[in-house]
């Protein structure tokens, strides 16, 4: 018994002269350190610029923000369940945010795909992308390196999301009766907040057509 009592004293001494030496020391040690390299990729850059140029002066950009920045967990009472949830949204990142200018408050998240294959931890992410994303409201907004250098067509396809970007007036006509048609904003369903056009003839005529519709012929041309 009086061993065991004299091992337990040795290890006590141990730890405490540890706590207050070894671990304390390394706390207070200098490191050095230096640069990675650039932030983003050179696909990333790329995109990145052009995303800030179909923004304008409206939005914010933030680039491989942590999600815990911008989201939260909600309606979690036990303590366990919180640290989880916290702790997913903390080891992943968005890879763009869009942001009101003003206010800083985000209003859309924008995923690049640089047309690689994803590995396991990557396709975990993006599941876990669309999930937070469903459940908090933000828009996900998936793009293509290709939009690097089509900023026309990319500010089209964010301001189908975001009423803070405004596009070229642009006049179309209806493919089913060839009436001019209006653009309108959904109040209801699953597109609630989006840009769509429709028919000025409604509701004689029911047409309706994407506001970020990319049409054949002008990619035709663009690739040509």
């Amino acid at each position: 018994m009086v061993n065991v009592f004299l091992v337990l004293l040795i290890l006590l001494v141990i730890f405490f002269i540890s706590q207050k030496y070894v671990i304390k020391e390394d706390k207070a040690k200098d490191y050095s350190y230096k640069i990675k390299g650039p932030v983003l990729s050179s696909n990333e850059t790329s995109f990145y610029h052009a995303l800030v140029s179909a923004v304008g002066e409206h939005g914010i950009v933030l680039a491989n923000i942590t999600m815990d920045k911008v989201i939260r967990p909600r309606d979690i009472r036990k303590k366990k369940d919180m640290f989880i949830a916290s702790g997913k949204i903390a080891r992943s990142y968005f890879q763009f945010v869009i942001c009101d200018a003003r206010t800083f408050e985000p209003r859309a998240v924008v995923e690049l795909n640089d047309g690689r294959p994803l590995d396991k931890g990557k396709v975990d992410r993006e599941k876990l992308l669309i999930q937070v994303c469903k459940s908090a409201n933000i828009p996900l907004i998936g793009t293509t390196i290709k939009y690097s250098y089509q900023v026309s067509k990319l500010r089209r396809l964010l301001a189908a999301h975001i009423d803070l970007i405004q596009v070229d007036k642009e006049v179309r006509f209806c493919k089913k009766c060839g009436s001019p048609m209006v653009v309108k904003v959904a109040t209801m369903g699953e597109f609630k907040g989006r840009r769509f056009f429709t028919c000025s003839r409604q509701p004689h005529c029911t047409y309706t057509e994407n506001y970020n519709v990319v049409f054949e012929d002008e990619e035709e041309e663009f690739e040509s």
